[in-house]
């Protein structure tokens, strides 16, 4: 195929003799996906196939339920009587030598392929609408091309239709024409394997049995039309076989608690309270677990439950603060047995196209749930919401909860939710005593979560890994001691007292002056030389380590940006590190850094903020926390990173940079300096080292003494 145009208009070009029947002579292997199919096509490529068959070679075929009833009787005869079918398919081709043979028995060709086996057909049915896909794959000595475009698997289309065809060769096309090869045989996989969601993939037996019991019609048979005579069938006494790659019958859509979960015993007996604590409350309430405790599966489990005891459907809204916890929910809820509705990355047609087929989902009769997980609550969700409560079973689920106390969420907050479970390891906004009244209400709590189970707990139970905590001061140099000193002087003169880490009360110019301030402490230089101390002597041997940066901006008298001279300095080391930031996180393929990391493709992770909020990253045994800001949640979070249980992994280390400021004696460097303690003794108090020699203890009383 080195000659081969990029294109091919057919009729005008012969995309058969030139591509076809070339490629499918010495393929090794052909995946074919087809929106129409008619067996009269075969003769077209029938010296291709004579290839495929005296080789043995299978194709593989994806057709919708479009096919005539002479294609249907044939692929039925291929299937009920293969001997029968290869004996009359060669007596007969002998028969009629002279009469064109191969398109005179079109048909019989197909059923000879089938009882062969050269031909493995499988049909796809869709909620809504058929299967539309016109695709090739064909492979041969460890090369692949994809042939893509309009043309369907028909004479017409191979032959006389204005139709157009793309060849993509990756050896000879490049990256990009790779890409588009592997996305081909990706999506042709996944709906072999039905793993495609709102879709069904059914074998050729099933696709007969279905299209003789349906009725004729102007709509092709759907996945509904499927489950509906699979239920007949079995009403009647009957076993029907499941399609290839379903367990248990998908066609009511619902949450089903894995098999393998075990949310009532130790280590994990503490969610069985939790699910208790919200069904005493009619699922209304917050539960303030720590990261790595199960809150994701404890709710889910509780919403399953739920969903058991309701004849109703039920809605399952899940809201998340960033893009990668909704494809991590989305996830767990596929463990659960439902494709869920990710909202993330939609346009908003997209995304009202998905509201529309969720409401004519749940307005049906049978009990099913539909889960949307979204980022933001835009006005088409909430509308969804509104009106979804007259049928159907409405159930939120906030994750990383204490997010929606801000005003953009708590001052509108989506009514129509018959059921509300908030999820936080840190439910009370720090420093927002208004913004955690308004968000306890509206999840109907009063002062305290409905179920705790603190970090304390978790380590305890086995549920989190044990650490260690590492103190590590470090010095301010000269410039910086003196742009401390500027910026303190300038505090002072607005009437600043001293910093207690809320801006409640303050100016705009106090908020930047001591946004400067706190930038100038956490971006302090000393720190990678600290880091650079740590790592070296061990560089080689250094594996998931998580290295968290300022997200400040940089100012004088620093020039660079802290990840770019932490990144520099691995470099150095030539220890092997990516960086995970919102840019990173914001495309498509982002997931792929966190299994980078998990696999040991990557030593360290270099982030800013983005892996603050409940991110899941197992594999992850040690933090260098080179700035942290005076927000309690936050330290929680990044500690809470490397807390996760994982083989192997028996106990994590903390490693925390502690500034000290020029002038301990100054009563805003001391402020400042007990802003760092708060931090360090948060840290160590739930260590496994407080206690060693100079250990968290022994290091804090040293710092204390400065006071």
């Amino acid at each position: 195929l080195e000659a081969v145009l990029p294109v091919y208009e057919i009729p005008d070009d012969d995309l058969v003799g030139e591509v076809l029947i070339p490629a499918l002579a010495a393929a090794e292997k052909v995946d074919i996906a087809v929106g129409f199919f008619t067996s009269q096509c075969l003769a077209q490529i029938a010296p291709g196939l004579a290839g495929l068959i005296d080789r043995g070679v299978r194709c593989r075929l994806l057709v919708s339920p479009e096919i005539s009833d002479e294609d249907r009787d044939a692929i039925e005869q291929g299937l009920s009587n293969p001997d029968v079918v290869l004996n009359e398919f060669m007596l007969n081709l002998i028969a009629r030598a002279d009469a064109d043979p191969i398109s005179a028995h079109a048909a019989d060709c197909l059923a000879y392929l089938v009882a062969a086996g050269t031909f493995d057909i499988r049909c796809v049915l869709m909620e809504r609408g058929m299967f539309h896909k016109k695709s090739w794959t064909i492979e041969a000595n460890g090369q692949r091309v994809g042939i893509h475009g309009s043309s369907n698997l028909t004479t017409r289309g191979l032959l006389v239709n204005g139709e157009q065809m793309t060849i993509d060769r990756p050896w000879v096309d490049g990256e990009a024409s790779a890409q588009r090869v592997d996305l081909l045989a990706t999506s042709f996989q996944q709906h072999w394997d039905n793993k495609k969601p709102n879709r069904l993939t059914i074998t050729p037996h099933q696709l007969v049995s279905l299209l003789k019991q349906r009725p004729a019609g102007d709509k092709p048979p759907s996945t509904e039309d499927f489950w509906s005579a699979w239920k007949a069938a079995r009403n009647a006494g009957l076993a029907p076989e499941l399609p290839p790659g379903i367990a248990h019958r998908p066609g009511a859509k619902r949450l089903r608690i894995p098999d393998w979960l075990d949310w009532q015993n130790p280590p994990y007996g503490h969610q069985a309270e939790a699910i208790a604590a919200l069904e005493a409350r009619n699922l209304t309430g917050i539960i303030a677990m720590a990261t790595g405790g199960g809150k994701t599966k404890a709710s889910l489990v509780a919403v399953t439950r739920l969903q058991d005891r309701e004849e109703n459907p039920t809605l399952l809204v899940i809201l998340v603060p960033t893009k990668t916890l909704a494809f991590q929910w989305a996830d767990e809820v596929r463990g659960f047995g439902v494709e869920p509705h990710v909202l993330t990355g939609r346009t908003p047609a997209q995304r009202h196209r998905i509201y529309d087929d969720v409401e004519l989902s749940l307005r049906t009769q049978d009990p099913r749930t539909e889960v949307l997980i979204a980022v933001t609550a835009d006005d088409g969700l909430r509308t969804a919401i509104g009106g979804a409560d007259g049928y159907a079973r409405t159930v939120l689920i906030a994750d990383e909860a204490h997010n929606y106390g801000a005003t953009g969420f708590i001052s509108n907050p989506p009514s129509g939710f018959q059921h509300r479970i908030a999820l936080s390891a840190t439910p009370i906004r720090q420093y927002d005593h208004d913004g955690t009244k308004q968000l306890f209400e509206y999840f109907e709590t009063d002062d305290e979560p409905a179920y705790s189970f603190t970090l304390n707990d978790a380590i305890r139970v086995g549920c989190l890994t044990p650490y260690r905590y590492h103190i590590h001061t470090v010095p301010l140099t000269d410039d910086e001691i003196e742009k401390y000193i500027d910026l303190t002087a300038q505090l002072l003169r607005t009437g600043f007292g001293h910093e207690d880490g809320t801006d409640a009360g303050l100016s705009e110019r106090q908020k930047q002056l001591l946004r400067d301030r706190r930038a100038l402490i956490e971006q302090a230089s000393g720190k990678i030389a600290a880091l650079r101390e740590l790592l070296e002597p061990g560089s080689a041997a250094l594996s998931h380590a998580l290295i968290y940066c300022s997200a400040k901006a940089v100012k004088a008298p620093h020039t660079q940006r802290q990840i770019d001279l932490a990144r520099e300095l691995l470099g150095d080391l030539r220890i092997t590190s990516h960086m995970f930031t919102s840019i990173e996180t914001s495309r498509r393929d982002s997931r792929q850094f966190l299994t980078g990391f998990a696999n040991g493709d990557y030593q360290a992770l270099l982030a800013m903020k983005v892996l603050d909020e409940g991110v899941d990253i197992p594999a992850a045994n040690q933090a260098f926390l080179l700035a942290s800001s005076t927000v309690e949640r936050e330290w929680i979070q990044r500690r809470g990173r490397i807390l996760r249980n994982s083989p192997g992994k028996t106990v994590a280390d903390l490693h925390d940079f502690v500034v000290i400021p020029p002038d301990p004696n100054d009563s805003s460097a001391a402020s400042l300096l007990r802003s760092e303690l708060r931090r360090a003794e948060h840290f160590a108090r739930d260590s496994v080292n407080y206690y060693d020699a100079d250990g968290p203890s022994d290091r804090i009383k040293v710092i204390e003494q400065q006071l």
